[in-house]
């Protein structure tokens, strides 16, 4: 049979509609999900024995030679081709693919490679139990689906034959011993670097608290998916739950309360949040960081003279007690900055006038405020100033000319708790 004519003008690319672009890219993606299929022909063939005649050990192998690449790249599309074409055996008698009507589907251009290797999969999974007919009408059924649906749909397809046909599932097995493991290497930089397993219990709890921290705040503009990316926002989720978990009464550290850590700082430095400081005698850090710090984490600040020769070993009237975290929860109801929505579990306590500069460590002194929050107060040219008691914002210029002071209209908009 003759290929058909091509349903698109024969137009430059740019005179054609957005609709004569779209049915060119069907076109060619079908011509090239033809082209692949006879590849994978050519491959099938290949493994009845011509790879050994060629010297080499495997199919694979000999793939990856002629496509100048590795075995790893070439073994997933070697085991596609085996699986939708025959193979011969002795005296060249023809063995049944174990996918033939997706192979025949493929070979139309009516499915993906992906569409391809889902099917094979569930095909794969269905017990052995199952008769050679109910197999081809499961295959059958699956090649009519994933010739219009996309992988989602395909893939719950998948999913619905497999309960059908093997209502029970896998044989139970007994319940294992929690499997958890944890390594993490500090850097020269004082950055560290995890990995680490977690069994399936496990995975799921820390999952079950981990990927709601970890969502886009639809109400904030600036936090923008396009700007950060999932895997910074897993670490953000991430030191959320540390946070949560140092601030808990019975969290255990050093001190045997909330988080303790060693910040070494010439005194000058810190008052013009200039030059480096020291956390925990290994890492250094910015001066700003160690004020962001010296906010509500608690760190036992070693202030220097210009000798290097301490000053002061901390000063336990800083930190925030619990009950002005509770009239802080009170009164700004989460995070106080305009327009967050965090609620006060996701906060620190920031200073209004700096802990080192002589700032209170009273409520008239203090704001909540959210990780994010809180850096951004202290690294950019937003201002805060306490108004009758209530924490007001003055945004950069470059946002609002006339610099008018903003408020956190959320929070007060909701009801108060009983």
């Amino acid at each position: 049979m003759s290929e058909p004519s091509s349903l698109v003008p024969q137009r430059e690319l740019w005179q054609l509609t957005a609709r004569e672009k779209a049915a060119a890219l069907r076109e060619e993606l079908m011509s090239l999900w033809q082209q692949e299929s006879r590849v994978y022909r050519i491959i099938a063939d290949l493994d009845n024995g011509g790879s050994r005649e060629l010297g080499y050990a495997s199919t694979t192998a000999l793939v990856a030679e002629i496509a100048r690449t590795s075995s790893a790249a070439v073994r997933k599309m070697v085991a596609r081709a085996i699986a939708l074409n025959p193979s011969h055996g002795v005296g060249g008698v023809e063995i049944p693919a174990a996918a033939p009507l997706t192979g025949e589907a493929a070979a139309e251009g009516a499915i993906s490679a992906q569409h391809a290797d889902a099917i094979v999969a569930a095909l794969r999974s269905i017990p052995a139990t199952v008769s050679a007919e109910e197999r081809e009408r499961t295959e059958k059924t699956l090649v009519d689906l994933a010739r219009n649906a996309g992988m989602s749909e395909l893939a719950q397809g998948c999913q619905r034959l497999r309960d059908t046909l093997d209502p029970d599932g896998a044989e139970p097995r007994d319940t294992p011993e929690p499997a958890r493991s944890m390594r993490w290497h500090t850097r020269k930089d004082g950055s560290v670097k995890f990995d680490g397993y977690l069994d399936p219990i496990s995975g799921a709890k820390t999952l079950a608290l981990l990927e709601p921290l970890a969502k886009p705040r639809k109400d904030d503009p600036s936090d923008n998916p396009l700007v950060r990316g999932q895997a910074e926002r897993n670490g953000d989720a991430f030191m959320e739950m540390v946070t949560l978990a140092a601030s808990h009464p019975e969290s255990p550290n050093r001190s045997g309360s909330r988080a303790d850590l060693i910040v070494t700082i010439p005194l000058d430095d810190l008052k013009r949040e200039l030059g480096k400081a020291c956390l925990d005698m290994v890492t250094d850090i910015t001066a700003s960081e160690a004020r962001i710090l010296a906010c509500d984490c608690k760190i036992i600040p070693a202030i220097l003279d210009g000798a290097g020769q301490p000053l002061e070993m901390g000063r336990a009237k800083r930190l925030v007690t619990e009950a002005i975290r509770y009239m802080l929860a009170i009164r700004d109801r989460g995070c106080a900055f305009p327009g967050c929505t965090r609620k006060p579990r996701h906060c620190e306590a920031h200073h209004v006038l700096p802990w080192h500069a002589g700032g209170k460590t009273d409520l008239g002194n203090l704001v909540l405020l959210c990780g994010y929050h809180h850096r951004l107060l202290h690294n950019s040219d937003w201002t805060l100033r306490m108004v009758n008691g209530h924490p007001e914002f003055t945004p950069p210029a470059f946002l609002d000319p006339w610099r008018r002071p903003r408020t956190n209209t959320i929070h007060t908009a909701q009801p108060r708790a009983a």
